[in-house]
């Protein structure tokens, strides 16, 4: 009988350990997606959340605008500071491509939690460009020398470059938030899906550049407050986390 327990104590414990090997591995597995949908009851959330994100840089973006149009001070930087590289409207389509990246993070987060330091990073990133906005405003490189160039890509160049605003060029935005969701889009992912977001994410940053839409040290601004915004927020991700039951 003593021999019978302990076999079928031996035979329950591999199949505990089986199981539980089973377990780790799915988990593994899930971790593995690239992006995936909400789960149903998640929506509202995501939703709620990218919509903070997008609003509050409506408001703090184009509000820090709107007081540095009512007076003229600036800070200067060199006329060539950052504008070595020859200009190319191709490069539009990838400066513009931030869009999608931002419209794919929220399907990329695994958790409604990482989907809140996402945007609570690009909320971080925003509000500390702003604030420097309104104290230090600087202009982007100017644009006038451009108008000779013509032809269809010049066409898409002006319309992305219109949206831009003058006085918010220091820190880059489009440097610092493409950084925070290219950052939490790679949590958990394979090697090579990793290589691809963070080459997305440097060129979208020669865009800048080559666009001739932002110097250079605007573009190591905006890469420093990212990194500030994701510390931030994942701090901040594990208070909440602490607080809940």
């Amino acid at each position: 009988m003593q021999y019978c327990n302990v076999k079928n104590t031996s035979s329950r414990f591999s199949s505990d350990s089986f199981f539980t090997m089973q377990l780790s591995d799915n988990k593994a597995t899930e971790r593995t997606f690239l992006w995936k949908l909400p789960a149903s009851g998640d929506w509202e959330h995501y939703i709620k959340y990218s919509i903070l994100a997008g609003g509050f840089f409506l408001i703090c973006y184009y509000g820090s605008w709107w007081i540095a149009q009512q007076h003229h001070y600036r800070i200067f930087i060199p006329r060539h500071g950052g504008q070595l590289l020859p200009f190319q409207p191709a490069w539009t389509l990838v400066y513009a491509s931030i869009m999608l990246a931002h419209t794919l993070a929220p399907f990329a987060v695994a958790t409604r939690a990482e989907c809140t330091a996402w945007a609570l990073s690009l909320c971080c990133c925003v509000g500390m460009a702003t604030m420097i906005f309104i104290c230090f405003p600087t202009d982007q490189p100017s644009v006038e020398h451009l108008k000779q160039f013509s032809g269809p890509w010049m066409n898409l160049y002006w319309s992305t470059s219109n949206i831009s605003t003058s006085a918010n060029a220091f820190p880059s935005l489009h440097v610092g938030s493409m950084l925070c969701t290219v950052w939490y889009s790679t949590q958990n992912k394979p090697r090579w899906f990793k290589a691809v977001m963070y080459v997305w994410f440097l060129l979208v940053v020669y865009a800048t550049f080559v666009l001739q839409l932002h110097y250079i040290v605007d573009g190591i601004g905006g890469a420093v407050i990212a990194v500030v915004a994701i510390r931030w927020s994942q701090k901040k991700r594990l208070i909440m986390a602490k607080k809940r039951p």
